[in-house]
């Protein structure tokens, strides 16, 4: 069983938010002027980054009314995009306490502190009443969670009748061993990355139907391939995935990237409803 405290460990990074400011200081941002585009090379922590966002939140049904839940938000990407995009209040959690602070702190520097609010807690205990979102997503989380059935369920519970829950995570394709570092797990002990299908029987017990599964590998090859090309021609950029992946991120890079092209792994969306 994945713990809890391992995996916010994992991810835990100190005086995140000051390395950020530093790199859109080297971006050459106001930080006067920051918006949250000027973020996305770090705080988009999933395979696609904005784009991934994009085609999670366009099958969420929102409008500027939508009460929208993130779990497992990180510093909170795709949450700022929603609240600029959609206009909705969105609510984000995770685990990792560092991330939080720092993800609160970018929402008041891109003036979104009204319409976005990032507290630390479990997926597995959410608190929050019955039937309290319209619509409920999570990028790139499952992965980290070995109780999927208690997962969906807290999901299920939260979001209110008709109302969406679109999750985009990396699952096996077949049941065999894969091979760590990843962006999420350093060894084996640390992932709890799933079949497709138990994440079907997953959301189905708890009471989801599934609207719509679609397997994201072409994409993810491309968002790869320009990664890599890009950071061989470039250098690390200020601002990027490896001040949240650590010293390792192109190993872990490479890994899934092989795995994935190995047809080992797939980048995943299932949308079901309530």
């Amino acid at each position: 069983m994945v713990n809890e405290v391992r995996v916010s460990e994992h991810y835990s990074r100190k005086n995140l938010f000051k390395i950020i400011k530093q790199g859109l200081i080297q971006e050459g941002v106001d930080l006067d002027l920051v918006s949250p585009e000027d973020l996305s090379s770090v705080d988009e922590f999933h395979i696609g980054g904005i784009e991934g966002t994009r085609f999670v939140s366009d099958k969420l049904g929102l409008s500027s009314m939508s009460k929208v839940l993130d779990i497992g938000c990180g510093i909170g990407g795709p949450a700022r995009f929603i609240a600029e995009t959609y206009k909705s209040s969105v609510t984000g959690i995770d685990l990792t306490a560092s991330y939080i602070k720092a993800g609160v702190a970018l929402n008041e520097l891109v003036g979104l502190s009204g319409k976005v609010n990032l507290l630390t807690a479990s997926a597995l205990e959410m608190p929050f009443c019955d039937n309290h979102f319209d619509a409920t997503y999570m990028i790139h989380v499952g992965m980290n969670i070995a109780n999927k059935k208690q997962l969906m369920s807290e999901a299920f519970r939260v979001t209110k009748p008709d109302g969406f829950f679109v999750l985009y995570d990396v699952m096996k394709l077949e049941d065999v061993d894969i091979e760590y570092p990843l962006p999420w797990a350093d060894k084996k002990s640390e992932s709890a990355v799933e079949l497709i299908s138990n994440y079907e029987s997953a959301l189905e017990n708890a009471g989801f139907h599934i609207v719509e599964k679609e397997n994201k590998t072409k994409f993810a090859i491309t968002f790869f391939q320009n990664m890599i090309a890009n950071t061989k021609k470039n250098g690390p950029t200020p601002l990027g995935l490896h001040l949240l992946m650590g010293d390792n991120t192109s190993k872990k890079i490479s890994n899934i990237f092989r795995q994935i092209q190995d047809e080992i792994l797939a980048p995943t969306v299932i949308v079901s409803k309530k």
